[in-house]
């Protein structure tokens, strides 16, 4: 399949602030904002852990190494977080997506994956005439991104918001530019429940989608934000935090669970998280949950640690942190949810790991 996108030229991605990205210009989303990075978290003590990585979990993470003065964090992506982590030019990384086979060998050791919080990834929509959040089910949102639903008014959008004057336009679709955990999470849900997603894009997620649709590219979930909010009549996905940043959270998609449609909150959030089951490894599948008020688009993010790393001591501290009761209970606030009790415990417990 080939992809089509139009690619917002390069910028910096600032977690706790919304980047300034357009979404013009034409290139391949592979390439795009790989080396983009800002170090989100400030100036730290010498000896403070290196990490980069995500943009999902940047907000949290650099109030968090600022409050405790154990680290930096540059927000790039997870995929450049864990290119970073592979050459050995960060501590540790953010990502929220497993690795996969070739990055794994790659790295050569074993990684660590340290559940730090649960997010929503919301589907915003910015469409004319329309001043209330839309009911979108899951199959609708992959027909989107897929290339086969292309106008507001198309019957599977219209057939779950009745009542809506819906515009004959078409759909600008944002997406990532960057090799994004992101994408990798929303991408697995979409193949999940939707098998004509699936039968074109791949089961399972990808941090580097070939989206079936006419796409528009930026970099970092705060740049997908602000393609939303730029483009009348478009749609994306990004996390909580950041939509609620961009002041676009209002605009967030109810999607569709068994008939119900539930909104992106933090209850929603943890109502996901409290029916995940625990791994050996601590990677957690949220997605999809079908307990009572659960949203569906819920993703588990990782700090990652190299067994045998350099500044393990210093890691260690960071990890801690983050995984420590002032930390977790800052999350509602910025729009995450802490991690259920169990998965912290474990996650605490494998702190004994880092030496």
């Amino acid at each position: 399949m080939t992809r089509r996108i139009m690619m917002a030229g390069g910028v910096l991605i600032a977690a706790a602030s919304l980047v300034a990205a357009g979404c013009g210009g034409s290139s391949s989303s592979d390439t795009a904002a790989a080396d983009t990075t800002s170090t989100t978290s400030g100036e730290a003590p010498e000896g403070a852990a290196i990490g980069s990585g995500a943009t999902f979990p940047a907000m949290a993470y650099s109030r968090w190494c600022q409050e405790s003065k154990t680290c930096t964090y540059a927000a790039k992506g997870s995929g450049a977080g864990i290119k970073d982590l592979t050459v050995k030019t960060v501590d540790w990384a953010g990502s929220d997506a497993p690795l996969d086979a070739g990055e794994q060998k790659a790295i050569g050791a074993t990684v660590y994956y340290f559940p730090t919080l649960l997010g929503a990834i919301t589907v915003p929509t910015n469409v004319e005439g329309v001043t209330k959040p839309l009911n979108l089910t899951g199959p609708a949102i992959a027909g989107i991104f897929d290339g086969e639903i292309t106008k507001w008014n198309d019957k599977d959008i219209a057939a779950s918001n009745p009542g809506v004057t819906l515009p004959d336009k078409a759909i600008t679709v944002c997406v990532r530019a960057d090799s994004s955990g992101t994408s990798y999470n929303f991408t697995a849900y979409l193949a999940e429940v939707s098998q004509g997603f699936a039968d074109k894009m791949g089961t399972g997620g990808s941090k580097t989608p070939n989206w079936g649709a006419t796409v528009s590219a930026s970099p970092g979930n705060p740049g997908v934000a602000n393609c939303v909010k730029s483009n009348q009549n478009s749609i994306g996905y990004v996390d909580l935090a950041d939509a609620t940043q961009a002041g676009i959270a209002d605009k967030a998609a109810a999607i569709g669970v068994d008939g119900a449609y539930v909104a992106p909150t933090t209850a929603a959030i943890a109502a996901a998280g409290a029916a995940a089951t625990l791994t050996d490894n601590l990677v957690i599948d949220v997605s999809n949950s079908t307990a009572k008020g659960a949203y569906p688009l819920v993703a588990t993010t990782y700090a990652l640690a190299v067994e045998g790393g350099k500044n393990m001591a210093a890691v260690k501290k960071v990890f801690t942190y983050f995984l420590g009761s002032k930390a977790q209970g800052e999350l509602a606030g910025m729009g995450f949810a802490p991690l259920p009790a169990n998965i912290n415990k474990a996650a605490t417990e494998q702190l004994a790991k880092l030496k």
